[in-house]
């Protein structure tokens, strides 16, 4: 049986709780970390909760999706400003 209380030990941690903002209308799924540098330690790992549970989402590929989808100099929703692809 699952423990219920499994994401308790991250309730008092500085996560950011996932948010349509943070997944740009991208599936986890599509952004998520994958280790890139072998460590997860490139810079561009950032820590969402989501439903108590610790999800990594890589920035640089959430960046490069929206790029993509949206053309240079497209409004992140998170941060409020467009992106770039030469930043």
């Amino acid at each position: 049986m699952a423990d219920v209380n499994a994401g308790a030990k991250f309730a008092n941690t500085r996560l950011r709780i996932l948010t349509d903002e943070a997944l740009a209308g991208f599936d986890i799924q599509d952004i998520k970390c994958r280790s890139c540098s072998g460590y997860g330690n490139c810079g561009y790992k950032s820590m969402f909760l989501d439903n108590g549970k610790p999800v990594s989402i890589c920035m640089d590929m959430r960046k490069k999706r929206l790029i993509n989808r949206d053309g240079e100099g497209a409004l992140d929703p998170l941060l409020g400003k467009p992106v770039y692809s030469e930043e």
